[in-house]
């Protein structure tokens, strides 16, 4: 009996200890359940890590090569001003304005009579026609440079005139050309080529008036039709070409016998076109 309490008194510990290991020995493990759970969460955190990292080393990779590697379209520099000379020319009283090149800019529509035109890399002959003739271009605007150059008659040229939308069924914009010689000609105005070419089967005598006349589709092509008015042997008449093909509609239509000094065009709301003939001179209100 003493010998027990003896040895309990040198060492107060061991019952305690004892214990302490067959608590640790639960047999219900939940301290494994625990130590699985950290590990578990140390691992999807180092996964997390891995993906930001790889993620920002993505975008990255994608800014380094969009900014040195691949390299940036050149534009076109713009000047403010330039001057491009016609040596040996004559200008047709024509303009127009039309981004030809779709890069925002208004480029310039123009035509010219030459017999020397080698610096264009274009010739009269090109067409069948004999020098000097004319030649409708289109240049850039913003530095003057030739989109592009087209020989379009040998002989006088009675109308020119451009911005007509869906001529030939293109989206894009066209400019028409009636020849003095009796042929009515649609270009594309982004490309220079040819949309259509017709005899207009005018008289050698007539005057074409200014400008051309747009108006509903007549023959039901799906594109607006074009009315031209001119005046032959003190008639003044109007014949209709189809703005797809360029074929004649209908015969010539006889509206009056005096000759007008020009015409304006109105399209109400209902695309109702109206045209208003005037003769003599218009004084400008100020």
């Amino acid at each position: 009996m003493n010998n027990k309490d003896t040895d309990g008194e040198d060492h107060p510990l061991k019952n305690n200890e004892g214990k302490a290991l067959e608590n640790n020995n639960d047999p219900s493990g939940e301290k494994d359940v625990c130590i699985k759970k950290q590990s578990g969460l140390s691992r999807l955190s180092k996964i997390r890590t891995a993906v930001f990292f790889g993620a920002l080393f993505l975008c990255l990779s994608v800014v380094f090569a969009f900014s040195f590697i691949i390299p940036c379209p050149v534009r076109p520099f713009s000047q403010r001003t330039w001057s491009i000379p016609y040596n040996n020319s004559v200008g047709y009283p024509f303009l127009a304005t039309e981004d030809v090149n779709k890069d925002n800019v208004q480029d310039v529509l123009f035509v010219f009579k030459t017999d020397d035109a080698n610096k264009l890399n274009v010739s009269c002959m090109d067409e069948g026609f004999q020098k000097p003739c004319f030649f409708l271009s289109a240049l850039s605007g913003t530095n003057g440079s030739a989109l592009w150059v087209r020989p379009v008659s040998d002989d006088d040229v009675q109308l020119v005139e451009c911005n007509i939308q869906n001529l030939g069924g293109e989206d894009s914009g066209g400019c028409l050309v009636i020849r003095k010689s009796g042929f009515i000609l649609a270009i594309d105005s982004k490309t220079g080529h040819a949309l259509w070419e017709k005899p207009t089967k005018f008289a050698a005598e007539s005057t074409v008036l200014k400008p051309v006349l747009k108006i509903p589709d007549v023959d039901n092509d799906g594109v607006e039709d074009l009315m031209v008015f001119l005046f032959v042997e003190d008639e003044l008449q109007s014949a209709i070409f189809s703005g797809k093909k360029g074929d004649r509609i209908g015969s010539k239509w006889r509206i009056g016998t005096e000759q007008p000094s020009g015409y304006y065009t109105h399209v109400t709301k209902s695309k109702a076109p109206y045209v208003l003939f005037y003769k003599g001179e218009i004084s400008k209100l100020l």
